[in-house]
């Protein structure tokens, strides 16, 4: 069993670097970060998806046809990836390639990856602002990588590297709530 975790860690690891090879040269190695993790989670949030693209009774042709379907807009170099991850049957392995590409990405791009939650659009003010803020704190530059989730009603969940800093409107509300309902 340890060799087969090592074989995985292997082909994960392959599978990032000529990715982000590919994707640098192209110019595109911060964009494929966000399409990685759209792809993770379109895979991830769809039963159907998953064990079709997984299943290994479908024709490859078959699997291909929806990964290139349903991922059209991203990187050709991101598509061309996914579909030689299709055809050796590694598409599993997807959630440990994102991890590994992020990693070398940062590295290549000497700069840090931050998840920017937010219920409405950044502007350019508030953006640079948040760059500014975590580049001085960090030492490198930052890219930061945009999400809209209404649910968290206001405020900014900003997260990197496993930590993560939730000043979000919800998170407020919710820990109102947990002190209200102490005090009774």
């Amino acid at each position: 069993m340890p060799a087969d975790r090592a074989l995985t860690r292997k082909a994960s690891a392959v599978y990032a670097e000529v990715l982000l090879e590919a994707a640098h040269a192209a110019g595109v190695a911060f964009e494929v970060s966000s399409q990685l993790e759209q792809a993770q989670a379109a895979i991830r949030g769809s039963i159907e998806l998953r064990s079709a693209l997984l299943d290994k009774n479908l024709p490859v042709e078959a699997r291909m046809g929806i990964v290139n379907e349903l991922f059209a807009g991203f990187a050709p170099v991101l598509l061309a990836t996914l579909s030689v991850m299709v055809k050796r049957g590694d598409l599993g392995l997807l959630g440990r390639v994102s991890e590994a590409y992020l990693v070398r990405a940062e590295d290549a791009l000497d700069a840090s990856f931050i998840d920017v939650t937010t219920a409405i659009g950044l502007d350019d003010t508030l953006r640079e602002k948040i760059k500014e803020k975590y580049a001085a704190q960090l030492g490198r530059d930052v890219l930061l990588r945009e999400h809209l989730d209404p649910s968290i009603i206001g405020g900014i969940v900003l997260s990197a590297h496993g930590v993560s800093i939730d000043a979000s409107v919800v998170s407020q509300l919710e820990n109102a709530r947990v002190v209200l309902s102490r005090s009774q």
